[in-house]
C-alpha cells in the first residue's frame, strides 16, 4: 500500500467478506496498552480486539477475524519496536500509557496537532507520523536511551552516564502474582 495515494483501510477482509471497523487511533492505543497487561486472558484481550468491528463476522470466522485485525494493528509492520532487539531483556523501550504525555507533547511541537482534541486520526496515520518524528524529540530520546545495550559502550563513564539515564526513564514492569510466577517457571 502506498499511504500517498491508496485509501485508508476502513475494513478488514474476514472469509472473502469486507466488515467495517473502527480505525481512530484512540481505540488502538487502549487495545495497545490492554493486550501488553500480563493480568488480563487471552479471551479477554480477544473480545476487546473484536469490539472494533462495527458489525461482527460470524462465530466460526473468529480466529479468521482476530489474524486480520492484527495485520492491520501492526501496520505492515511500521509498529514502532515496543522491546528492545538489542537486549536479552523483556524491558520494554515504549510504553504507550507511561509516554503519553511524550507522546502528546512531540505531536503538538512537531505536527502542531493536539491529540486530545482531534475527532478522529486513522490508526495508520498516526502511526506514520509517530514513526517519523525527529530523532531529537524527547520521546524518541527515550527510546533510544532505552535501547541502548549498556555492554557495548566501553567508555565506564558514558557507560555510567547512560545507566543513570535509563534508570531515571525505566519504564515499570507490572508486577506479577504468585500464579503468574508460578506459570512462567511451570
Amino acid at each position: 500500500m502506498n499511504f500517498l495515494y491508496d485509501p485508508l483501510p476502513f475494513a478488514v477482509v474476514v472469509g472473502g467478506r469486507f466488515y467495517k471497523i473502527r480505525t481512530d487511533f484512540r481505540e488502538w492505543l487502549k487495545i495497545a496498552d490492554y493486550w501488553e497487561k500480563s493480568d488480563v486472558s487471552e479471551q479477554a484481550k480477544a473480545i476487546l480486539l473484536l469490539n472494533v468491528f462495527q458489525e461482527m463476522p460470524p462465530t466460526d470466522l473468529l480466529q479468521n477475524a482476530l489474524e486480520s485485525l492484527i495485520v492491520f494493528f501492526r501496520h505492515d509492520e511500521n509498529l514502532p519496536e515496543i522491546s528492545n532487539p538489542s537486549k536479552k531483556s523483556t524491558e520494554k523501550i515504549l510504553s504507550w500509557s507511561y509516554d503519553a504525555a511524550y507522546i502528546h507533547s512531540a505531536f503538538l511541537s512537531v505536527y502542531r496537532m493536539n491529540l486530545l482534541e482531534i475527532p478522529e486520526m486513522h490508526w495508520h496515520v498516526f502511526l506514520n507520523l509517530f514513526n517519523t518524528l525527529p530523532e531529537d524529540v524527547p520521546i524518541k530520546q527515550r527510546m533510544f536511551y532505552r535501547s541502548v545495550n549498556l555492554s557495548s559502550i566501553k567508555d565506564k563513564n558514558e557507560q555510567k552516564r547512560i545507566r543513570k539515564i535509563q534508570k531515571s526513564i525505566r519504564i515499570p514492569q507490572e508486577k506479577i502474582n504468585a500464579v503468574q510466577t508460578g506459570d512462567f517457571f511451570g
